[in-house]
């Protein structure tokens, strides 16, 4: 009886322990997307062959500086949905204050640009991959303020 007793808690203590590990999800992931619309950056959906090859060669996670029709842009991948988040100056600074309202970690800005000095991009195979921005519309277009 007492064997029956030890394995009949024995499942118990099982089935509770899965239970809980069920419930237990994973923790979300970093709130990116959502935080990049609430600081006002706007999507562009990749909708020709060439921007949807481009599209990888983002860093995955991190916001990046681009540059585009001489102006810099700060753009963020979103390989789900096959588009990008632009923003400019004062939608990353936005961005950079909601990360830390929401205690997030620090953005590293020296990992966050791309270089776009084209005897580097020639002389370095580190620099081949950058992608040309050309194929995209242009972001000074989406009705900045």
């Amino acid at each position: 009886m007492t064997t029956m007793r030890y394995l009949g808690n024995l499942v118990a203590m099982l089935a509770v322990a899965s239970v809980i590990t069920g419930c237990a999800s994973a923790p979300p992931p970093p709130p990116n997307d959502a935080l990049l619309s609430e600081a006002g950056f706007k999507t562009v959906v990749a909708t020709t062959d060439k921007q949807l090859r481009q599209l990888p060669k983002l860093p995955a996670g991190q916001v990046t500086s681009v540059t585009q029709t001489g102006k810099n842009w700060f753009v963020y991948p979103d390989y789900a949905h096959n588009r990008v988040y632009v923003g400019t100056e004062k939608e990353y600074r936005a961005y950079l204050a909601l990360r830390a309202q929401h205690g997030l970690p620090g953005v590293d800005a020296e990992a966050s640009t791309f270089k776009q000095d084209t005897a580097m991009t020639a002389k370095s195979a580190r620099y081949a991959s950058i992608p040309d921005w050309e194929p995209w519309p242009a972001f000074d277009e989406l009705a900045w303020p």
